[in-house]
């Protein structure tokens, strides 16, 4: 599990995507993204979490989302990215789904 914090901005999004990617290099093709704590989100950090979510695709495995803050939730919606990215509001309802 990867715990986001704070904002997700296009300042932010370069050192994040690089630490999902390093996840994902360790062989973690699995990524439950904690996202409690994160605040706020904008193209540029939604553009991470997709390319982090078809990394992951490729190597086999998949992400998904855990109790995302009521804004972060609310630009998924707006975005549809809700429809890509499954949230999950339960850390064993998330890590079941990558169980499966």
């Amino acid at each position: 599990m990867v715990s986001l914090s704070g904002t997700l901005d296009a300042w932010s999004e370069p050192e994040v995507r690089e630490a999902l990617k390093e996840v994902l290099g360790r062989g973690k093709a699995r990524l439950v993204l904690d996202l409690q704590a994160l605040r706020r989100i904008d193209s540029s950090g939604l553009s991470a979490l997709l390319s982090v979510l078809k990394a992951a695709r490729a190597a086999g495995g998949d992400v998904v989302l855990l109790s995302p803050s009521a804004t972060v939730a609310s630009v998924l919606r707006l975005t549809r990215l809700d429809q890509i990215l499954e949230a999950y509001d339960d850390e064993g309802a998330a890590l079941a789904r990558l169980s499966a």
